[in-house]
């Protein structure tokens, strides 16, 4: 059906058509998605290890939590339950100045684009929604001048302030609700209104949120490039550099 996951194999092919443009038309970029947290299971981001996503089936970033991490999917499984799941996207290596203040804002259309993966509930980039605890002090990236131009000194922003890029790196994170087709009975009514139990039969993923990580690389890689795309027409990739000798 028009709900089903199946649907986003196209959009993985698109992705990968997006990812080669990419690579030749920014090499340094990389799009990397991974599993944060599935159900009462987080990250430990002290142990985050980039290079071990696609050694286990989570793409989880640390292989020390991944017997883990298998044996509770095992126990959600067995109960004939399902649970939700949290996705993070980072893109590395992104040119600075991507995106519009108003109607075309990168991180407007990132946002837009994770949700639009289905059983998404939630998108946040950078601090996101701990950014309601902070204190300006505290969620202010400051800037000072490196020997390569302006440099930051935090993240919070998660590499897009008033939607255009800054040349950080990017964060993205969404959360994916719990798969609804599980074999413990549910209430329910018929179209004539009648109260009934309903038990979803057949085989279904207790986390659906594992298949959604290529599906949100695929995303991310085609908004990253039709921004691209958009700032190439109206710049002709020519940018100004601050700090630049002006000549007089």
């Amino acid at each position: 059906g028009r709900s089903s996951a199946r649907e986003t194999a196209a959009r993985v092919a698109a992705g990968a058509v997006a990812q080669a443009v990419l690579g030749a038309l920014v090499p340094d970029l990389a799009i990397t998605g991974y599993m944060v947290q599935m159900g009462a299971l987080h990250l430990d981001r002290a142990r985050t290890d980039l290079s071990a996503i696609d050694d286990n089936p989570f793409f989880l970033p640390d292989a020390t939590a991944v017997q883990a991490w298998s044996d509770y999917l095992d126990g959600i499984r067995k109960d004939q339950n399902s649970v939700g799941a949290a996705i993070e996207v980072l893109v590395q290596g992104c040119p600075p100045g991507l995106g519009a203040p108003v109607y075309a804002k990168l991180d407007t259309d990132l946002a837009a684009a994770m949700m639009s993966i289905n059983a998404v509930k939630g998108v946040e980039i950078g601090e996101g929604m701990g950014s309601a605890a902070l204190t300006g002090v505290a969620n202010a990236d400051e800037i000072r001048m490196g020997p390569d131009g302006p440099e930051f000194l935090s993240n919070h922003a998660g590499g897009i302030l008033g939607g255009i890029s800054t040349g950080q790196d990017i964060v993205v994170r969404f959360s994916i609700k719990p798969t609804s087709s599980i074999t413990t009975p549910r209430r329910s009514i018929t179209t004539r209104g009648d109260e009934i139990e309903v038990i979803t039969k057949g085989r279904h993923d207790p986390c659906v949120g594992i298949r959604a990580v290529p599906v949100a690389e695929a995303m991310a890689a085609c908004v990253i490039l039709d921004h691209l795309l958009m700032d190439r027409a109206q710049t002709g990739g020519v940018r100004g550099r601050i700090g630049a000798d002006q000549a007089g």
